[in-house]
C-alpha cells in the first residue's frame, strides 16, 4: 500500500514567523470579485481601471475544457506569464509602501533571450574571479580570521590533495593541513618552489573557486529574490521583507542558516559558505553585483529564467572549471527549459481526464457547490497537489517547472488565488509533495535557492491580503544523497532517516509524476557510484557496468503510481535496441504501458553531444505482463497504440522539432517530415522473443520496403546465433560469432612491427609476437607519454582510419614481408606466458623492460603483475580462414555507402576493434559464399536496421544485433559455386586495384581515389593526375563535354559511372573553370567491360599510365558487385521493383553503365517459376552471368599482364 505524504511529519509544526492575511470576511473584496467573475465569464471587456484587474491572470475568461481535449496531442493550456507585485502597487497599505516608478529605466525581464541568460551568466563569472581574489587575499594576508574559517574548509582541502594528480610517482604526497597559519605559510613561501608548493597552491586554488562558486550564487539569489518580493523598494524595506520570506522555511532550508549537522553531502557546503558570511554583513560585493545586473537594463520580474541561468553558472564555472571531461565521465547535462516544458506538457496531456488545472491543483473549480468559485472559502475545498519525484534534480530544473505550473493554475482559479487558506495549503502542499535527490552537494544548494526563488509568488500573493494567519512551512523534501545507494544517516530518529526509509521501500512511498533527466554513463569513480544491490534487481541490470540511466529507469518504474502515475523521462536512445539492455526491456515490457516516444538527433538537445536523445513515456501497470499466459486480458490503458515520432527534418531548430512533435496528429499525418508508426499495445503486441532480446526497435518508424522484407524473411533461420553456448546453438544458423579479445593495455601490447623488430630482435618477435589487424584511435595522453618514452613516437602519431574493405582489406597493397614490416603486431603474453618471458630472455632483455615499463605506467592500479599481459585465446591466430569486421562501424556515408567484410586467410590477430565470423562445419559450404552474402545490398539493409543504435545510423555488430539478420539458404548447389567464383574474382580484382598503387607517383593519394571509387561502384577516373591534354577526342569526350557545357550534370554523372545521389566535383583541385584540363572519357554507352577502355598516350606520368588499368578493374569489380548483389537478392526473393526501392533508401547508385546490359532479376529466370514442387528455390544465375566472367577473366589477364610489366621495368 502506498503511504500518503501527506501524513510524513515534520521535524518542526507551524510557528508564527508570518502573519498571513485573509479576505474570505472582507464584503468589498467578494464584491469586487463576483464582478470580476461576471466580466470574464460574460466576455465583455475589461476596464484596465478596475482596481483588482492586475492581481488577476492576463487571460481575458477562464478556458472550459474543449470537447475534443482528450484527443489533443499538444499541450491543452498555455499559461502567460504573471508578475507577482504587479497587484500590490494597487492598493494602499501602511506597512508596504508604494515604490513603483513610471520612469524606470530598467526592463521586467519576463522570458530571458539565450543571449542575456549568456550575459548574465558572464556578469555573475566575472563577480566571481573578483571574489576570488579577495578569497586568496584574505586568507593568505589576514591572520585575524583564522577562528572564522571552519574545520571544514581545511577537511575539504585535505580531500582534494589527497586526491590531486601527482606527476611523477617517485614524489611523496604532501602533508595534510593542519592549520590555517599553516597553509599561509605554503602559500606565502616563495623562496622555496618546490613540486609540494605547486600542489598546494593548485588544491588551494581549487578550494578557492568553490567558496568564490557559492558566495556569488548566494548573493544572485538574495538579488532576484528582493526583486522579485519588493520591485523598486529600498534596501532596508526589501531586506524585511527577505527574513520574512526566509522564516517561512525550517532552518534546515532557509539557505542563510547554516548549520554543521547537515547530513549526506551537503555538510561539506560549510566549508565554503564562511566566505559569503564573512562579507554579507557590508553588502558591497552584493552591491556591485546588482549594479552590473542593471547595467544590462535587465529587472528579475519573474523566476522564468533562473533555471537557465543557475544551471549555466554551475556548468561553466563549476563543472568545467575543475575537469574538461567531467560533464562526459558523469553524464551531467542540463537539460534545455523547452525540453522540459515539453516533456511536463506530455506527462500532464497523459494524466487522465481534465484540464491541466484539473491534475495540477486535484478538483473542478467549477463543480463546487453547484457554483463557480468566487474567491469565498465556503465550499471549503483545498487544492490537492499531486506528488512529484525527480531523482536526480540538479539545479531542480524539473522541480520548478512544475512549481510554475502550480502557480499559473492558481492564478486561474480564483477560488485558490482569492483565498489566503488555499494559497497557504498549496505553498505548504509544495513542500510536502515535491521530492528530490541529488549526489552534488553544490548543485544541491542550488535547487534549494532555485525552489526558494520560484515559492516567491504565492508568499508575495499572501501579503497582498490585509489580515493574517500564523503558518510555516514543513521540511522540504530535497534531499543530498546518492540516488543509486541513498545512504542512511546515522541518527536513526531523524526526519531525513524516516524520509529516506521511506525512499529506499518503493512499496510504502510511490508518486503521481516523475519527469526528470537520468545521468548518462556510470563509473566507479566521481559522483556516480555502483548501486546498492538492495536497491535494484542485478538479475535485470546486472552487476556492473550498466548505463546509469538504467538504473534511474528502474528506480522511477518502481516508485510511480500503478495505473495513474505518469513517467516522463529522457534518455539517449541506444537501450532501445542493444543487447546490454535486453532483460531491463522484458522487464519495462511486463511492468509498463508503453506510451508514446519522442526522437531526437544528434546535437539537436544538446548542441555539444553527438549521442540522439529519445523523450518517452510510460506508465506503471497495476497487474504486470505473465508472459507464460496464453489469454491475457487487456486492461483499460491498452486501448491507445503506442506511437513513436521521429522528425526527419535536420534544418529544423529544436523549437520547431518540438512544435512539430507537439501538433502531430497520427489521424491527420499531414506533415511529410514527420515518420511514425502506430503499434498495438499488449496483447496484441508481443514483445518479439526471436532471439531473446526484446528488442523496441520494431516499435520505431520503418519505410513500406522494409515492413515488406522484414515480413517475407521473418520465417528464415537467422545469421548466427544469438548465443555464445554451444548447446544453444540451431543448427539451420550458418555462421559462429566472435569478437577479438579485450588486449589491455592495448596501447602497450600492440606494436608497430618495424618498431618490435628494431627494438626486440628478430628471435623474440618471432616467438612472442602475431601480425594483428589493428588500427590507431588515440594520439595522446599517457599512452602518447609512454611511446614518447620508449622511444617510438609514430606509435600514437595520430589517429587512423579503419584500414577494413570490402572483400580484402587495404593492406593487400603490400607484399607479404612489407606488410608485416609496416602494420601491427600483438604481443601474445598471457599469464602463462610471463614465466615464459622470463626463462626464455631474462628481466634484463629489452622485451621484459618493456612489459615491466608498460605495466608501471599504463596499470599503474596493478601492482602484483610483474609485467603486463593479456589473455590471446579470441584473437583468430588459431583459425586459418576468417570474415572480418570492424564492431564500431558509424553510419552509411557516401563516403562509406557498404559493409566492409573482408576474408583473412594469413591467420591474422584480431582485437576487441573488430568481430569475425566463421562458418559451422555442418554448413557445407565455403567461406567465399557467405564473405558475398555479408556485402551484398540485401544484408547492409539489415545492417542498417537491426544493429544501428541512434537516429544517425551509427551501428555496433554484437551477436544480439547480427542474429536478427535472416539467413535464406541457397537450395540448387550448382548456382553457389557460380556464386563464390564470382565473390573469388572479386576478392582478385581488388587485390590487384590495390598492387597497382606500387606504380603511381603518389600512392597515398591515388589510393584515397581508388577506394573511393572502389566503394562507390564507380570506375572514371578525373583530376589532374589521371588528365593530359589531348589533340585527339573520342565520341565519349564530345558527348560528355557536351552535356557540360550545356550543365547537363546528371548525365554527365551517368556516362562517367557517378549516380544522381553522389556528390561530384568536375574540377577537382581548382578554383575555376579555366584550370581544368580536358578529360579522357570513355565510351558513353559502354555494354562491356572491354568497351571500358582509354586510348594510351605516349607521353605520361607513372599515374597516367595506370589509368587504364584502374578503370578497367574498378569497372569491374562494379559489374562483380552488382552481381552478387542480384543472386543475393534472388536468395530472399527481391524482386526488381522492390530492389530498386531498398537500393534508394539505403542511397545506393548504381550506374548505368553497369545494369544497360545487364537485367535485373525479377522473380523468374529461365524456365524457373521459384518453386520445384512444394520447395521454394532460392538463388538463380543471371542470364548474363557468362559473358560477365568472360569479361571479367579478360580483364585480369590485362590487369595481371600491366603488373609483370611494371614489376620488370621496376
Amino acid at each position: 500500500m502506498s503511504h500518503d505524504i501527506n501524513n510524513i511529519e515534520g521535524r518542526h509544526r507551524l510557528g508564527p514567523n508570518l502573519q498571513v492575511h485573509t479576505s474570505h470576511n472582507d464584503d468589498n473584496s467578494t464584491t469586487q470579485t463576483s464582478n470580476w467573475l461576471k466580466l470574464v465569464l460574460n466576455d465583455q471587456e475589461v476596464n484596465p481601471s478596475f482596481s483588482l484587474w492586475n492581481s488577476y491572470p492576463e487571460d481575458q475568461k477562464l478556458h472550459s475544457k474543449p470537447p475534443s481535449y482528450d484527443r489533443q496531442l499538444h499541450s491543452p493550456l498555455v499559461f502567460k506569464t504573471f508578475s507577482p507585485g504587479s497587484g500590490e502597487s494597487s492598493r494602499s497599505n501602511a506597512n508596504c509602501p508604494n515604490y513603483q516608478s513610471s520612469s524606470s529605466p530598467y526592463t521586467n525581464i519576463h522570458n530571458m533571450s539565450e543571449d542575456q541568460i549568456i550575459r548574465v551568466v558572464e556578469v555573475l563569472g566575472k563577480i566571481l574571479d573578483d571574489v576570488k581574489v579577495d578569497i586568496q587575499g584574505t586568507v593568505i594576508n589576514t591572520t585575524d580570521i583564522d577562528e572564522i574559517i571552519p574545520q571544514s574548509f581545511l577537511d575539504e582541502f585535505n580531500k582534494l590533495l589527497n586526491d590531486s594528480p601527482i606527476s611523477h610517482q617517485d614524489i611523496a604526497k604532501p602533508a595534510v593541513i593542519k592549520s590555517v597559519s599553516q597553509l599561509r605559510h605554503y602559500l606565502r613561501d616563495d623562496a622555496s618552489i618546490s613540486q609540494t608548493t605547486e600542489i598546494y597552491r593548485c588544491v588551494f586554488n581549487f578550494c578557492c573557486q568553490m567558496t568564490a562558486f557559492l558566495t556569488v550564487a548566494q548573493m544572485f539569489f538574495e538579488i532576484v529574490a528582493k526583486e522579485l518580493l519588493c520591485d523598486n523598494a529600498d534596501d532596508v524595506f526589501a531586506k524585511r521583507r527577505m527574513e520574512g520570506f526566509m522564516n517561512i522555511f525550517q532552518d534546515d532550508d532557509n539557505v542563510f542558516i547554516h548549520q554543521a549537522n547537515n547530513n549526506g553531502n551537503y555538510h561539506v557546503l560549510e566549508g565554503f559558505i564562511w566566505y559569503y558570511q564573512l562579507i554579507h554583513p557590508r553588502g558591497d560585493r552584493c552591491h556591485d553585483l546588482s549594479l552590473r545586473l542593471r547595467s544590462l537594463a535587465i529587472r528579475f520580474a519573474t523566476s522564468s529564467s533562473i533555471e537557465a541561468i543557475l544551471s549555466m553558472f554551475y556548468t561553466k564555472y563549476f563543472l568545467n572549471v575543475f575537469a574538461k571531461e567531467h560533464q562526459k565521465d558523469h553524464g551531467q547535462f542540463y537539460t534545455p527549459r523547452e525540453v522540459m516544458k515539453f516533456m511536463w506538457d506530455r506527462a500532464l496531456f497523459g494524466k487522465g481526464t481534465g484540464t491541466e488545472i484539473d491534475k495540477l491543483l486535484g478538483f473542478y473549480p467549477q463543480n463546487c457547490n453547484g457554483h463557480d468559485h468566487d474567491g469565498s472559502s465556503s465550499c471549503g475545498h483545498l487544492p490537492d497537489v499531486p506528488s512529484v519525484l525527480d531523482p536526480c534534480m540538479g539545479v531542480g530544473s524539473f522541480l520548478c517547472e512544475f512549481i510554475n505550473r502550480l502557480i499559473n493554475a492558481a492564478q486561474q482559479t480564483p477560488s485558490v488565488w482569492n483565498n489566503p487558506r488555499a494559497l497557504v495549503h498549496l505553498i505548504q502542499s509544495i513542500a510536502k509533495k515535491i521530492w528530490g535527490i541529488e549526489i552534488d552537494g553544490f548543485a544541491f544548494h542550488l535547487a534549494k535557492l532555485n525552489i526558494a526563488i520560484h515559492i516567491i509568488p504565492l508568499y508575495k500573493r499572501l501579503l497582498w491580503f490585509p489580515t493574517s494567519i500564523p503558518f510555516k512551512l514543513p521540511p522540504l523534501q530535497l534531499f543530498c544523497n546518492d540516488t543509486l545507494n541513498l545512504y542512511l544517516p546515522k541518527a536513526i530518529n531523524s526526519w531525513e532517516y524516516k524520509c529516506l526509509s521511506l525512499l529506499r521501500s518503493p512499496q510504502k512511498l510511490k508518486f503521481d509524476y516523475i519527469v526528470t533527466n537520468p545521468p548518462y554513463m556510470i563509473r566507479k569513480t566521481g559522483f556516480i557510484s555502483e548501486p546498492d544491490s538492495e536497491l535494484f534487481d542485478e538479475r535485470i541490470l546486472g552487476k556492473g557496468g550498466m548505463q546509469a540511466y538504467a538504473y534511474f529507469f528502474w528506480f522511477c518504474v518502481e516508485r510511480c503510481k500503478e495505473e495513474d502515475g505518469e513517467m516522463c523521462l529522457i534518455s539517449a536512445s541506444q537501450w532501445m535496441g542493444l543487447e546490454f539492455a535486453d532483460k531491463l526491456r522484458a522487464w519495462i515490457w511486463q511492468q509498463c504501458h508503453l506510451i508514446e516516444f519522442f526522437q531526437f538527433e544528434p546535437f539537436k538537445v544538446w548542441r555539444k553531444i553527438q549521442t540522439d536523445s529519445l523523450i518517452f513515456r510510460l506508465r506503471r501497470r497495476k497487474v504486470p505482463i505473465n508472459p507464460n499466459c496464453s489469454n491475457p486480458i487487456p486492461d483499460s490503458h491498452s486501448s491507445n497504440p503506442v506511437c513513436f515520432l521521429r522528425y526527419m527534418n535536420r534544418k529544423a531548430t529544436l523549437q520547431e522539432t518540438l512544435k512539430a512533435y507537439s501538433e502531430f496528429n497520427p489521424k491527420n499525418p499531414d506533415n511529410t517530415d514527420m515518420h511514425y508508426k502506430l503499434t498495438d499495445p499488449h496483447p496484441k503486441t508481443i514483445l518479439p522473443l526471436k532471439t531473446s532480446s526484446f528488442s523496441f526497435t520494431f516499435l520505431m518508424p520503418t519505410s513500406a520496403v522494409s515492413e515488406w522484407l522484414h515480413s517475407r524473411t521473418s520465417n528464415l533461420p537467422s545469421l548466427c546465433d544469438h548465443s555464445s553456448l554451444k548447446s544453444t546453438w540451431q543448427e539451420q544458423n550458418p555462421l559462429i560469432w566472435h569478437r577479438g579479445p579485450n588486449t589491455t593495455p592495448v596501447y602497450a601490447l600492440v606494436v608497430r612491427t618495424a618498431w618490435a623488430h628494431s627494438k626486440f630482435g628478430p628471435a623474440v618477435c618471432q616467438r612472442w609476437l602475431r601480425p594483428v589487424f589493428y588500427w590507431n584511435g588515440k594520439n595522446g595522453g599517457k599512452e602518447a607519454e609512454f611511446w614518447q618514452k620508449m622511444g617510438d613516437e609514430l606509435r600514437l602519431e595520430k589517429k587512423e582510419n579503419s584500414p577494413a574493405e570490402a572483400y580484402v582489406p587495404f593492406l593487400a597493397s603490400k607484399q607479404k614481408a612489407l606488410r608485416e614490416k609496416a602494420g601491427y603486431s600483438l604481443i601474445m603474453v598471457d599469464r602463462e606466458g610471463v614465466d615464459k618471458v622470463r626463462e626464455e630472455f631474462g628481466e634484463e632483455s629489452e622485451f621484459w623492460k618493456f612489459l615491466r615499463e608498460a605495466r608501471k605506467h599504463l596499470q599503474t592500479n596493478m601492482n602484483s603483475r610483474e609485467i603486463v599481459f593479456c589473455g590471446t585465446s579470441k584473437c583468430g591466430v588459431d583459425i586459418k580462414t576468417k570474415i572480418i569486421h570492424p564492431i564500431n562501424y558509424g553510419y552509411f556515408t557516401k563516403n562509406q555507402p557498404r559493409q566492409r567484410f573482408f576474408v583473412d586467410e594469413d591467420s591474422v590477430c584480431v582485437t576487441n576493434q573488430c568481430i569475425y565470423f566463421t562458418v559451422k562445419a555442418t554448413t557445407g559450404l565455403s567461406p567465399y559464399f557467405f564473405l558475398g552474402l555479408l556485402n551484398s545490398t540485401t544484408i547492409q539493409h539489415f545492417l542498417a536496421h537491426h544493429c544501428k543504435y541512434d537516429q544517425q545510423g551509427r551501428m555496433r555488430l554484437f551477436r544480439e544485433s547480427m542474429a536478427k539478420i535472416p539467413y535464406a539458404p541457397p537450395t540448387d548447389l550448382s548456382t553457389v559455386e557460380w556464386f563464390v567464383e564470382c565473390v573469388r574474382k572479386m576478392v582478385r580484382v581488388r587485390r590487384m586495384l590495390f598492387e597497382g598503387l606500387a606504380y603511381c607517383d603518389d600512392a597515398d593519394k591515388v589510393g584515397s581515389t581508388i577506394i573511393e571509387n572502389l566503394r562507390r561502384g564507380t570506375w572514371l577516373l578525373t583530376g589532374r593526375e589521371w588528365e593530359k591534354e589531348r589533340s585527339e577526342e573520342t565520341d565519349g569526350n564530345r558527348v560528355v563535354l557536351t552535356e557540360e557545357k550545356e550543365g547537363n550534370w546528371v548525365t554527365v554523372k551517368k556516362r562517367r559511372g557517378h549516380g544522381d545521389g553522389v556528390e561530384y566535383s568536375m574540377y577537382p583541385e581548382s578554383t575555376g573553370r579555366d584550370e581544368v584540363m580536358v578529360c579522357e572519357i570513355a565510351l558513353p554507352r559502354a555494354t562491356t567491360i572491354t568497351t571500358q577502355r582509354i586510348f594510351r598516350n605516349t607521353c605520361m606520368t607513372k599515374t597516367q599510365s595506370m589509368r587504364h588499368f584502374f578503370e578497367s578493374l574498378l569497372y569491374a569489380s562494379a559489374c562483380l558487385q552488382y552481381a552478387i548483389d542480384q543472386y543475393t537478392y534472388s536468395l530472399y526473393g527481391i524482386e526488381a521493383t522492390a530492389q530498386e526501392s531498398l537500393e534508394a533508401e539505403l542511397k545506393l547508385e548504381v550506374p548505368e553503365g553497369v545494369t544497360e546490359s545487364r537485367p535485373r532479376w525479377n522473380g523468374v529466370s529461365g524456365n524457373h517459376t521459384g518453386r520445384l514442387g512444394n520447395v521454394v528455390v532460392r538463388g538463380y544465375l543471371p542470364a548474363w552471368s557468362d559473358q560477365l566472367f568472360r569479361e571479367v577473366n579478360q580483364t585480369i589477364k590485362e590487369g595481371q599482364l600491366t603488373l609483370a610489366e611494371k614489376k620488370r621495368a621496376t
